[in-house]
């Protein structure tokens, strides 16, 4: 009797481990057979640097107070970039805790380095906005290191003029 409970626990172990082995290899089951396109259709395309365009002088500081009102619209805007669902910033409501604070951000977190010593600077905070994870060093890449912002520019949730004006305002914030 006890040889044939062992034998049934052992061949429901393998089944188990098995099992575990090739749901761990990567293998996905679909019950409906347009489920893969639609998962596959969800995945952003991979990281892109993106260079700021010439008409983005966020190097000028009467620039940056120009765009400024209109990334703190954006910035604020629920339908549209909700940075404001992560983060705070001077004027904001119902902000998030999940980003850092961005209140006076152009005195304080932009003078510390990121990452790896990465130095802030203007295009810096626009690649940041358009698509953080270019920035991300590679030892940081895995669980339990990720970023979940919102990829912007890449996956087209924002335009440019966007991703300038919302780095306007970002810079704006002393």
């Amino acid at each position: 009797m006890n040889i044939k409970r062992f034998l049934a626990s052992f061949i429901a172990g393998l089944t188990a481990v098995s099992f575990y082995q090739s749901a761990s290899a990567g293998e996905i089951y679909y019950e409906h057979s347009s489920a893969k396109d639609m998962v596959l259709k969800d995945i952003p395309p991979g990281p892109r640097h993106y260079a700021v365009p010439a008409k983005c002088n966020l190097g000028s500081e009467a620039f940056i107070k120009k765009m400024a009102p209109v990334g703190k619209k954006l910035f604020n805007n629920k339908k549209l970039a909700n940075c404001v669902a992560c983060h705070c910033a001077p004027g904001s409501k119902g902000c998030g805790n999940i980003g850092p604070n961005l209140a006076h951000y152009a005195s304080t977190l932009y003078h510390a380095t990121y990452l790896g010593g990465q130095k802030k600077t203007p295009s810096w905070v626009f690649q940041r906005i358009a698509d953080y994870r270019v920035q991300i060093p590679e030892k940081y890449k895995k669980e339990p290191y990720y970023n979940i912002m919102t990829v912007n520019l890449t996956t087209g949730m924002l335009n440019y003029d966007q991703v300038c004006a919302l780095a306007a305002y970002i810079l704006s914030l002393k």
